[in-house]
């Protein structure tokens, strides 16, 4: 099927959702090899990076349809942990092989013209240009915020033959980071005979209309019918570059519910699960119902603060809060042993990291109070922290921070939101501090320090700007390797900025909040968070 297909009846939900479960669940118990069913608490608010590159779900849907020229190398776990990326490998994916010039400036790409679309076009390097002007062109993409300095422009990107295109950059160092973007969803290559049927004057790349139409990328999966707020069914894609997956249908359900997710997969009427509890986690681990993962984990619960209007504006007030947050309590009544205390926001099997007078925040009441009173308050500070309400993790910790800030000083509100005005309001930069569980994509230092500060960027949720942030990762960008020794003391110097500045505070690391089936294979760890669709298979297979 290459045309997508909606459903907006309740009536034709209801029948659609039977269907699903009674080929997929056999007493409530077994999981088909031909179809999953993963439930999820949401839906993307929208089919086109370019205009709603944020959130989990859109994460998860623009890695299962899309496909890039190159991906991390996935390896085995150790020490029971999950198999996961290697994020200093890079295989191929749409492109085949890759060469590199003696001076290290030049990345030759040889792309695999067999591939097909999830509209059944062949890959053509035509394919490849096209999607790397519309990145750069489309006003609302965050391709140029979050790529400088290392791709800056789409004219790095030359097209040699129908199947061969290079990439330049400016300095050698620049090629480590170069490569782990192109390893990613922001940079997935699009099907430009299919979006070109849909150029119009005031839409020159496509993008109004891939907002609501799916399938324009080159992805493992095609989607097949999509009901909003309801479900979206995904087919395997038998082009797919890296051969046709397994399971040949992925139904996703919105199920509101946490705990209803967990219990699905309980009974075997879904073989995954995702946003859950961590309680409800470590309960179906704890009765053998399903399995959960550990895994070498980059995600992170923070709360960036609007650094340029009201009472986070001044730095103090931001200090005294990282003081009054209860880390350790959320640790255990949230996460229940599935988060850990966080000092660095950098890798720290980087062979350069330097963890030189990093540290983690420390709940210390009495010294919030102390300097805010130094600070000349005399009253409590009010704010309104505002979470999405689909995300359980992030609404118990948001009730764990309204309680145990008020003993030093802070008067919290709670405005749980839904989905589309939670990222709404973080585009907007309009939410005086919000709770997010969020990652770096792209693992090279200078990247992940650079994601969420760089001035002007849409996802800059704080508004913060440093100039000692800025020379720091530009002297350490200068330095040679991104991940050698003498770029990590500029990484640690940038790191000291953010501690000491705090316009986000870093709560904790968290572990992956998804249970599976116990006869579903193939989970792999990517540093998206999102679930690779195309390695699952049954435990049988």
């Amino acid at each position: 099927m290459r045309n997508i297909r909606r459903i907006l009846s309740a009536a034709a939900v209801a029948v659609a959702g039977a269907v699903v479960l009674g080929a997929c669940s056999s007493g409530g118990a077994s999981t088909s090899a031909s179809t999953f069913v993963i439930v999820t608490a949401a839906q993307p608010a929208s089919f086109s990076y370019e205009t709603s590159a944020t959130g989990y779900e859109a994460a998860e849907f623009f890695k299962n349809t899309g496909a890039s020229l190159l991906r991390n190398k996935y390896v085995a776990g150790t020490d029971g942990q999950a198999e996961h990326e290697d994020y200093n490998a890079f295989q191929g994916i749409l492109a085949k092989s890759y060469d590199v010039s003696s001076d290290g400036l030049t990345y030759t790409f040889h792309l695999d013209t067999d591939a097909e679309s999830t509209a059944g076009n062949k890959l053509t390097a035509d394919d490849v240009i096209w999607s790397m002007e519309r990145k750069f062109a489309v006003k609302t993409s965050i391709v140029s915020f979050i790529s400088a300095p290392f791709i800056t422009k789409p004219d790095q990107f030359t097209k040699v033959d129908d199947s061969t295109v290079t990439m330049t950059v400016a300095k050698k160092s620049y090629g480590y980071t170069a490569l782990s973007l192109l390893s990613n969803v922001s940079y997935n290559v699009y099907d430009y005979t299919e979006l070109k049927k849909h150029i119009t004057s005031s839409d020159p790349y496509a993008v109004k209309w891939s907002e609501t139409n799916a399938n324009f990328g080159f992805g493992a999966y095609e989607l097949t019918t999509y009901t909003p707020g309801e479900q979206m069914i995904y087919t395997a894609n038998p082009g797919y570059a890296e051969g046709e997956p397994k399971v040949k249908r992925i139904v996703q359900r919105v199920v509101a519910d946490a705990g209803q997710r967990s219990n699905l997969v309980k009974s075997g009427d879904a073989q995954i699960a995702t946003q859950l509890r961590p309680a409800d986690q470590v309960a179906l681990a704890d009765e053998k119902k399903a399995q959960v993962f550990d895994v070498p984990t980059n995600a992170y619960v923070y709360m960036p603060l609007l650094t340029t209007d009201g009472p986070f504006k001044d730095v103090a007030v931001r200090r005294a809060l990282a003081y009054a947050i209860p880390y350790d309590k959320i640790n255990e009544n949230v996460y229940h042993g599935r988060a850990a205390s966080i000092s660095t926001i950098l890798s720290s099997a980087d062979p350069g990291f330097d963890a030189d007078g990093l540290k983690a925040n420390e709940t210390d009441v009495a010294k919030a109070k102390s300097i805010l009173a130094d600070a000349g308050y005399t009253s409590d500070i009010k704010f309104t922290l505002t979470v999405n309400n689909s995300v359980p993790d992030l609404n118990e910790t948001a009730v764990q921070i309204q309680t145990g800030a008020k003993a030093a000083g802070f008067d919290v509100t709670i405005d749980a939101v839904n989905s589309s005005a939670f990222q709404a309001g973080l585009a907007a930069k309009s939410f005086d501090a919000s709770l997010g569980r969020d990652y770096a994509v792209v693992q090279s230092p200078p990247y992940v320090l650079s994601l969420f500060y760089t001035a002007g960027s849409p996802i800059n949720w704080p508004n913060f700007e440093s100039d000692a942030l800025d020379k720091a990762i530009a002297d350490g960008n200068a330095a040679g390797e991104a991940t050698g020794s003498k770029a990590g003391t500029y990484w640690n110097a940038a790191q000291k900025v953010l501690q000491d500045q705090q316009p986000t505070i870093y709560i904790n690391y968290v572990q992956p909040l998804n249970a599976f089936a116990n006869d579903v294979d193939g989970y792999v760890f990517r540093s998206d968070n999102v679930i690779d669709y195309s390695q699952l298979s049954v435990s049988s297979d």
